[in-house]
């Protein structure tokens, strides 16, 4: 090999390597949630919803509050014309439509009471229940 060949193969692979760039830095991607999101926040209003879960509070004759957690903060209000609510820590089966809590909407058709115990629930969602199963 001549000499000319051994010095342009070093300044070859310089303008090789000293001509490339570095890539453009790249936008970071919007931040998305790793939490997925429970069965409820996921159902549209006035959706039809089947749920099992264990029964946290009662509330009233007609409004029980269940705990799951696949639900939208772990727990979901549920209201239901049969009384009487089944009691904690019952496990049920609960079949109905997804709605928009209003107390004042929906006092009249479920005699809710007080609205104090139902603040939390204010404009979130709860189930209004055709079919309620209590599971011993």
């Amino acid at each position: 090999m001549d000499r000319r060949a051994l010095v342009a193969v070093p300044v070859g692979i310089l303008l090789v390597a000293g001509c490339t760039s570095r890539p453009a830095a790249q936008p970071s991607p919007e931040p998305t949630s790793t939490v997925r999101l429970g069965t409820v926040a996921r159902a549209e209003v006035g959706a039809r919803l089947t749920v099992t879960a264990t029964v946290e509070r009662v509330i009233g004759d007609t409004a029980f509050v269940v705990h799951d957690v696949d639900l939208t903060e772990g727990t979901l209000l549920v209201l239901s014309t049969a009384a009487p609510a089944p009691e904690p820590p019952q496990l049920v089966t609960v079949r109905g439509t997804v709605v928009e809590f209003s107390h004042r909407d929906l006092d009249g058709r479920y005699r809710l009471g007080d609205s104090g115990p139902y603040r939390a629930f204010e404009g979130g969602r709860a189930l209004a229940a055709d079919e309620v199963t209590a599971w011993d």
